[in-house]
């Protein structure tokens, strides 16, 4: 049943992610906010966070680089974790570090929601994963 709920429907839900956005679902931190995360993870509006899952949206379910569109992956691993773990929502943050996109499809596609730049890489990368990491130990420790 899980190969049938999951893979396809999320990978799904992840190609057309900015077609189909209707409302927030989770945290959404781009790599120009980079300087702000500490305030974001203040006004989230979860405060009694436990278990966070985090993509880059790089490489999902085999579908490649989808960006932003990435936030399916928390969203739907979460999902799991309350329906077979009985984690409850009201503990569960899903996040997507948007570090832009070395998809042409989504770069061009109007609707596409996350920053419009190529994906970064090395350093900048690593120090903006490791800020976010320090971020969300301070947040909730």
């Amino acid at each position: 049943m899980m190969p049938i709920i999951y893979t396809p429907t999320v990978g799904e839900a992840c190609e057309h992610f900015s077609d189909i956005y209707r409302r927030a679902r989770g945290l959404f931190i781009s790599y120009p906010n980079r300087d702000r995360i500490d305030d974001m993870l203040q006004n989230a509006t979860k405060q009694n966070v436990k278990v966070i899952v985090v993509t880059d949206g790089e490489r999902i379910l085999g579908l490649g680089d989808q960006g932003i569109g990435g936030m399916g992956i928390p969203i739907g691993k979460l999902s799991l974790y309350t329906a077979c773990g009985g984690i409850s929502p009201a503990y569960t943050l899903p996040v997507v570090l948007d570090v832009g996109t070395n998809n042409p499809q989504r770069l061009n596609d109007p609707l596409y929601m996350g920053w419009r730049h190529p994906r970064i890489s090395g350093e900048e990368y690593h120090a903006f994963v490791e800020e976010f990491i320090q971020a969300v130990k301070r947040r909730w420790p």
